[in-house]
């Protein structure tokens, strides 16, 4: 059990278990009771969870094909969750060109998601910036850019009052 995040109204947790086999997106109660699986994935590489404003779904960064990392969403009631994020490659798409969309949070009111964003594969010596993070519209799928951090941008994490965005970075 790792990543644990706590619902906005504090009775819940959402965290990554692979109690089940593989690396699974999972919720319980904030004494550890009640656990309940939401994705069940054999394959299962589920990252970062986060909540949305209202408690009602867990947003995670979930490993597709080709190594990429896309944004899923998941009501607590159960489902098969929601892809947010869809970069579409195919088996041709050179890694270098391949989307990566990691570390999810919703504005305080649910109409933004923001996470970080990298294009390409790792590879050592890479000139940075390799990740920015983004601000994406939930009604009409609009992607901004919002950062320039000459040493990348990630881990997106909004302030209670939505007024601010603080992530990390690498400077110097």
């Amino acid at each position: 059990d790792s990543q644990p995040s706590v619902s906005p109204d504090g009775t819940k947790i959402a965290f990554v278990s692979d109690r089940d086999g593989s690396e699974n997106l999972w919720i319980c109660n904030l004494d550890g009771s009640e656990p309940k699986q939401l994705s069940k994935d054999p394959q299962g590489d589920f990252e970062s969870p986060s909540w949305t404003p209202d408690g009602d779904y867990v947003l995670v960064s979930r490993r597709q094909a080709n190594t990429l990392h896309e944004v899923w969403m998941y009501n607590i009631q159960g489902g098969s969750g929601v892809q947010v994020t869809k970069s579409s490659p195919t088996a041709t798409t050179p890694p270098q060109q391949r989307v990566r969309a990691l570390g999810v949070v919703a504005s305080a009111d649910g109409k933004y998601f923001y996470f970080a964003r990298r294009t390409g594969n790792f590879s050592y010596n890479t000139t940075f910036p390799i990740w920015q993070v983004v601000r994406r519209d939930r009604v009409t799928g609009d992607e901004d850019v919002i950062t320039s951090a000459p040493g990348s941008a990630f881990r997106p994490v909004v302030s209670p009052d939505g007024s601010k965005l603080v992530f990390g970075t690498r400077q110097d």
